[in-house]
């Protein structure tokens, strides 16, 4: 009998061997095709920042390895050397994005955003790149949902700059609603963790926008959509840790948790969706509601072949992640800035300041001329995206036909990838005085009096003013349609919060890090709480 077990063991290490060589034997082939396999001509062309390019198996696995954690060291680099002192695009070398290497444009090319998408030399889209940083195709089926977004083009006709008014008031209702069930009535300390804290508000607010009541205040149905977009965000970036050539292999075992509360989204949203279906049919106008579920309803009746029931809620599940997730990063990366910073007493004195008077003259803060009112806070919210931002590069463009002009006697074809350094452009000392410091009021101090009052002269730069030093929401012609749902949206919430609740940090102020391009939420910071008597 032990013989048998020896032999049975022998085998079992034997194959495991087997196994072992055969998955490093086929890494290392892999290896050598990523180094010698060709890429676009283009980028002979450009200066390269990358990892030590000296070439032996384990050298070039360690590189490949730890570049995972060094694109926002290398991408400072090459805006440093090549960027800003010779106003040269540079090749941002990566084995984790299709060609294994990105061209990061300098910001004097920013002005090329606002060329159309289309002209007679060539053609570029940003849709490739949204969806690999989300790596969407691994998680939901029907390619149609992210190759024909026509739920952007509903962002545009019903959430733009003139719709605020309207959308006002349903925003403030939910977020007091929202902060009493989420947060505390009670006057004591609460410790909670913060990102969730501040994410499971402004959830409320967008999803009572999206689908409207009673649905948008169902537990189930929230907790649903925010596992839903967490898992969808973590699984995205768990699958780009992986080369192109292995994600065939592990992206869908990776986007099975993402892909399970997406069924539970949609199963829970089906039945709203059908219902609003036979509305629609039968014609009853004055049963209609103003959310944006019924708003795409309106678009797909131009299109039969969008009226699918299952469609259409998987237009909605897709909106979880740019519509809350973003929402929610900024939101909360705001109040830990707030209270982070050594002047918090002073920040949160200025804005309480403000919210109070404010509020006072407009008689509380749910119309769109309150809220556009509250200037220090909308500076606050800005300085943290500016500081916080999301990713170290950003505003994808993929030529994918003819070529573009990109300057430099440069033009790009077909297989390229461009971004900007928006990081940097960000934290650049010429853009900004003393950039890497939380500075709350940086963007309404130039344009108050000594009393707080706003003066007349100039324009202050609201946080959905985008310039080619501020590119949180984008820039040019596919700047974000959303932007002022989410700064009206997020203003009141930071309003409300600081008029009625007190918060403190627990622990030291939390450290930011990069993977690959993207930066990671601070997501276990923990807060306390309490009601302001």
């Amino acid at each position: 009998m032990t013989s048998v077990n020896a032999s049975t063991t022998m085998a079992w290490v034997q194959n495991l061997i087997y196994l072992t060589v055969a998955i490093f034997g086929f890494i290392l082939i892999q290896l050598l095709r990523l180094k010698f396999s060709p890429r676009p001509a283009i980028f002979d062309r450009l200066d390269a920042v990358c990892p030590s390019p000296e070439w032996c198996p384990p050298t070039f696995a360690r590189n490949v390895a730890s570049s995972i954690l060094t694109t926002q060291k290398f991408a400072n680099e090459g805006y440093q050397k090549f960027s800003k002192a010779l106003d040269r695009p540079f090749a941002l070398l990566t084995p984790w994005v299709r060609g294994s290497t990105v061209m990061v444009l300098p910001p004097s090319q920013i002005p090329l955003l606002m060329r159309p998408d289309k002209t007679k030399d060539g053609e570029w889209t940003n849709l490739h790149g949204l969806i690999e940083t989300t790596q969407l195709a691994y998680v939901i089926d029907d390619a149609n949902i992210y190759q024909n977004v026509l739920h952007f083009d509903v962002v545009r006709r019903k959430m733009a700059q003139k719709d605020m008014s309207r959308l006002a008031p349903v925003t403030a209702d939910e977020i007091d609603h929202a902060f009493l069930d989420i947060w505390t009535t009670e006057t004591e300390w609460k410790t909670v963790n913060g990102w969730d804290a501040c994410g499971r508000v402004i959830s409320r607010a967008a999803q009572r926008i999206l689908i409207g009541l009673p649905l948008s205040r169902d537990e189930t149905m929230l907790e649903t959509s925010r596992l839903y977009a967490n898992s969808l965000l973590l699984g995205g970036a768990i699958i780009n840790c992986f080369p192109p050539w292995m994600r065939w292999v592990v992206a869908p075992m990776i986007a099975l948790r993402a892909r399970y509360f997406q069924a539970r989204y949609v199963k829970m949203l089906l039945p709203l969706v059908e219902a609003r279906l036979r509305q629609l049919e039968a014609g009853r106008k004055e049963e209609e509601p103003d959310d944006f579920l019924q708003w795409m309803l309106e678009l797909c009746a131009k299109d039969p072949e969008q009226l699918d029931a299952n469609r259409i809620a998987l237009r909605l599940a897709s909106l979880l992640t740019p519509l809350i997730f973003a929402i929610c990063y900024v939101f909360a990366h705001c109040v830990l800035d707030i209270h982070s910073s050594p002047d918090r007493a002073e920040i949160l004195a200025g804005l309480k300041e403000e919210c109070t008077r404010v509020s006072a003259q407009h008689g509380g803060l749910t119309t769109n001329t309150s809220v556009d009112s509250l200037k220090r806070v909308d500076s606050v919210l800005r300085e943290s995206m500016r500081v916080s931002d999301v990713s170290v590069t950003n505003i994808f463009r993929d030529v994918t036909a003819g070529e573009v002009d990109v300057g430099n006697g440069l033009r790009v074809g077909p297989g390229v990838r461009m971004v900007f350094p928006t990081q940097d452009i960000h934290l650049d000392p010429q853009n900004y005085e003393d950039p890497r410091r939380f500075d709350a009021f940086r963007f309404s101090r130039p344009f108050e009096d000594t009393k707080g009052s706003s003066r007349a002269e100039g324009e202050q730069n609201l946080i959905t003013t985008t310039t080619p030093t501020f590119m949180p929401f984008g820039y040019g012609r596919h700047a974000c349609p959303g932007r002022w749902f989410a700064a009206q949206a997020m203003k009141q919430a930071l309003a409300y919060l600081v008029l009625n609740y007190d918060v403190e940090l627990v622990g030291p102020p939390p450290k930011r890090r990069a993977l690959l391009n993207m930066m990671v939420p601070p997501v276990s910071t923990m807060i306390r709480i309490r009601r302001k008597v």
